[in-house]
């Protein structure tokens, strides 16, 4: 497998507090990596640093073998880069079709979204063809999830970083979710920030373990999960 995306010695402070400390992440292409660690441990720092949200102190960032560090969002996600995020972004006042037109904005050139037929795929597929007459503030918060997912595909990313995808979704919606993201690795690589372990257990072939901003683990579900590290400090004794 040749490398899709490779963060090198990323550091970001806060003060005197270290977000990121030297972290060195590198996913492979066809490969879901999950992220996992305890609040405040720099997951989404991560991601932000990664992705144009926030500005690195010092490090490198390589996706597809081009340097995109410091790039804005916009030219990230022109890159094939997309990401979503804990607390779903869209704009409550516009109608579901109004946000998807939006999502297609980002992009300085549009030849790289989706075309009229696939979008008609995509919106089957994610079960919002019915909605999209909708005001986006009136769906249910798993509807949100999905509008949120669709905006980002219609870029026609070559990686997804997801960050929590399943934070506030019900036992059945999780399930729901989970079948999607599934489904969700025969369209881009995926990165998986989570908290709920089964969707890590199930999605991920290999996680990576943020504690205190800094990398503590590296390997495949099954190994990191009974890490004593990862269990004494992130996991606790119900999941030894």
């Amino acid at each position: 497998m040749t490398d899709l995306f490779t963060a090198h010695n990323l550091c970001k402070r806060f003060g005197g507090v270290h977000a990121l400390r030297n972290v060195d992440v590198t996913q492979r292409s066809g490969e879901t990596l999950g992220m996992i660690g305890p609040n405040g441990s720099g997951k989404t720092s991560f991601v932000n640093a990664v992705t144009g949200e926030l500005a690195l102190d010092s490090g490198k960032v390589d996706f597809e073998g081009a340097d995109i560090t410091g790039a804005r969002p916009h030219k990230v996600a022109d890159a094939g880069l997309a990401r979503t995020f804990q607390a779903v972004r869209l704009f409550a006042r516009l109608s579901v079709r109004d946000n998807l037109e939006t999502a297609m904005l980002v992009l300085e050139d549009r030849a790289h979204t989706l075309e009229a037929a696939e979008r008609v795929e995509l919106l089957q597929w994610l079960k919002l063809d019915s909605r999209l007459d909708a005001m986006a503030g009136s769906l249910t918060l798993f509807e949100q999830r999905r509008l949120e997912l669709a905006m980002r595909l219609l870029m026609r990313p070559r990686l997804i970083m997801l960050d929590e995808p399943v934070g506030g979704l019900a036992p059945g919606e999780i399930r729901a979710m989970m079948q999607i993201l599934q489904e969700l690795k025969s369209r881009c690589a995926i990165f998986v920030i989570e908290h709920t372990m089964r969707v890590i257990r199930e999605l991920a072939d290999r996680v990576v373990v943020l504690i205190t901003g800094e990398k503590v683990a590296d390997g495949p579900p099954a190994e990191i999960l009974k890490d004593k590290r990862v269990i004494e400090q992130y996991l606790g004794t119900a999941h030894a």
